[in-house]
């Protein structure tokens, strides 16, 4: 049975919380004021309904810490250590036993979190405190305290540890710092890292940090308007750059979970698709694609893969002959066709052939596109080639193909969005969505489909080292050098000029798309000649990758300085 019972004293009746069974002898005894059986020893819980519950938690030291319940917003207790949900203590106190303690300062700061660093950091709204124990730092009962690192505070959003620093934002929402260990101090000291980036935070307030590890080490900060903010963070290099990202919609959420390769980054994103406000939850797709036509820079994006994976096999046959004035019959090894919408369709089969000179092998790939005529069944189709078919694909049962799409679906989510594509590699679009579809202008393999946006650099002041300040000299920007890692869709420009594009087909076969380019790349930019036109634009608006290792400007000053810029 339950134990307890309330007493209603004025009804002179006692209720049970579970009621006795039947015939069972329930026995009451009323004591005198000074009751029987009594006690000194007692404690009120620190933790209940009434007192509240601690808002933070943390594992330090092999200890669990709680810090900050509503009526004691400054006090903190860690468990037994390695015994986690025993806060007891012994008699005589032992260091192994559980600690609570609070932080004295000149006015109450509510712990906002806790930071397990070398020290464990206690962050609160008006300061920073480290933990201090006895030798070696071990925390024991008898040894703790804390001591200041300064009083910046922190705000409502938690803080982020990347290597040996912790990110956080100022109560005040608008300022970011970081905290780590500096040896001339023997202690903790933070920077003011947005102190550059002052525009991007101005009149906002972050909401929500997370830390995307890998590829490259960058903090996103999303802000109360629905603007991403980026800080690619390398303390060990000096680095703190600042960029921002915004999107068709809104950013309201992130999520950084560890990856193979790279970090994997969730974001809840809202849009407006076909007038109605939606929400979607969208990953960050992979900066390191296995192929150009893996390539994925549109937001919201879905993407076609008609590449076969299987062990089906297509073989190609002719009641005439082989030319573009023929038809051939497509039979596949098993059900590849779905009916009549696959007339207009097309296919890319190839077979590989070696074959062995001076003793050298040498692979040639032999290739045939074909576009479907009429359907027969789920596993024969009527086509005509364009060009000749090549000997080695005739009568041959081959693996290699690609089943490409004149019309994508599956586009529900960007209903009446215009849309940009990446086509087998080459930019197409923009198209509008209809019906959760859209009609391409040719037949496509893999085709990654979704939001456009434009990613854009500006380069500062030109100076020039050692040399006369050039800021106030009238200048001439006419060319400038662009060292690039695999980019291509590159332009550049002055500020408000024109943009022209970076030189990017050379060598490649008619029918391929260029490829990705790597190297010092030249671009001829027009300018005027000023006192503010020695700046350079480079822009990339198609779903292309642009990676820039560094930026030389060429220019003239009226001082008759040569000048550049190497970023």
């Amino acid at each position: 049975m339950a134990q307890g019972w309330t007493i209603n004293a004025v009804g002179d009746t006692i209720s049970f919380y579970e009621a006795p069974a039947n015939g069972a002898d329930v026995v009451v005894k009323e004591y005198g004021n000074s009751g029987s059986g009594g006690t000194n020893q007692w404690a009120v819980g620190a933790w209940s309904p009434r007192f509240g519950f601690p808002q933070e938690v943390e594992f330090y030291s092999d200890r669990l810490w709680f810090a900050a319940t509503p009526t004691d917003s400054q006090t903190i207790w860690a468990s037994v250590i390695g015994d986690y949900p025993n806060f007891g203590v012994s008699s005589p106190i032992v260091d192994s036993d559980a600690v609570s303690f609070v932080i004295n300062a000149r006015q109450v700061n509510t712990i906002k979190d806790l930071v397990p660093l070398d020290n464990l950091i206690i962050l609160t709204t008006s300061g920073e405190y480290k933990l201090t124990g006895g030798q070696d730092d071990v925390v024991a009962p008898s040894t703790i305290g804390v001591k200041n690192q300064g009083n910046s505070g922190i705000g409502d959003v938690q803080a982020r540890l990347i290597g040996e620093s912790a990110i956080f934002i100022q109560e005040e929402g608008q300022k970011v710092r970081d905290l780590s260990y500096q040896f001339e101090k023997d202690g903790f000291r933070g920077n003011d890292i947005s102190v550059w980036a002052d525009h991007l935070f101005a009149g906002y307030e972050v909401k929500w940090v997370e830390y995307w590890k890998a590829p490259w080490q960058v903090v996103w900060f999303i802000r109360d308007d629905g603007v991403r903010v980026g800080c690619t963070y390398m303390p060990e290099q000096e680095v703190v750059g600042w960029h921002w990202h915004d999107t068709d919609g809104k950013y309201l959420d992130a999520c950084t979970l560890p990856g193979k390769k790279e970090s994997d980054c969730y974001y809840l994103v809202e849009r407006v698709i076909n007038g109605e406000a939606v929400q979607c939850v969208e990953r960050q797709a992979p900066v390191l694609a296995p192929t150009e036509w893996d390539l994925w820079y549109v937001d919201c994006g879905l993407k076609y893969d008609g590449r076969n994976y299987t062990n089906t096999t297509l073989t190609l046959s002719a009641d005439v002959g082989w030319t573009e004035e023929d038809e051939i019959t497509i039979t596949a090894s098993s059900a590849v066709f779905s009916g009549a919408t696959d007339v207009g369709d097309g296919f890319e089969i190839w077979r590989d052939v070696v074959t062995v000179e001076d003793g050298i092998s040498i692979t040639t790939r032999h290739k045939a596109r074909m576009v479907i005529d009429s359907y027969v069944s789920d596993t024969v189709v009527k086509a005509r080639s364009i060009g000749s078919v090549p000997v080695p694909l005739r009568g041959v049962a081959v693996r290699g193909w690609t089943f490409q799409r004149d019309t994508i679906g599956g586009l529900w989510h960007l209903e009446a969005k215009s849309v940009s594509v990446l086509q087998d590699a080459a930019v197409a679009g923009p198209f509008v969505v209809s019906g959760g579809q859209i009609s391409l202008a040719t037949p496509a393999g893999v085709c990654v489909v979704g939001l456009p946006y434009s990613c854009e650099v500006q380069t500062l002041e030109l100076n020039a080292p050692g040399g006369e300040s050039m800021r106030d000299q009238m200048k001439l920007a006419y060319k400038v050098s662009i060292l690039l890692l695999a980019s291509r869709g590159v332009k550049a420009g002055g500020i408000n000029d024109k943009l022209y594009p970076v030189k990017e087909r050379r060598f490649e076969p008619y029918g391929q798309s260029p490829y990705l380019k790597t190297g010092i790349f030249d671009c001829d930019i027009p300018a005027g000649w000023g006192v503010d036109s020695g700046r350079v634009r480079i822009v990339s608006d198609d779903p292309l990758p642009m990676e820039i290792l560094s930026i030389t400007t060429r220019a003239v000053a009226s001082n008759g300085q040569a000048g550049g810029s190497s970023k």
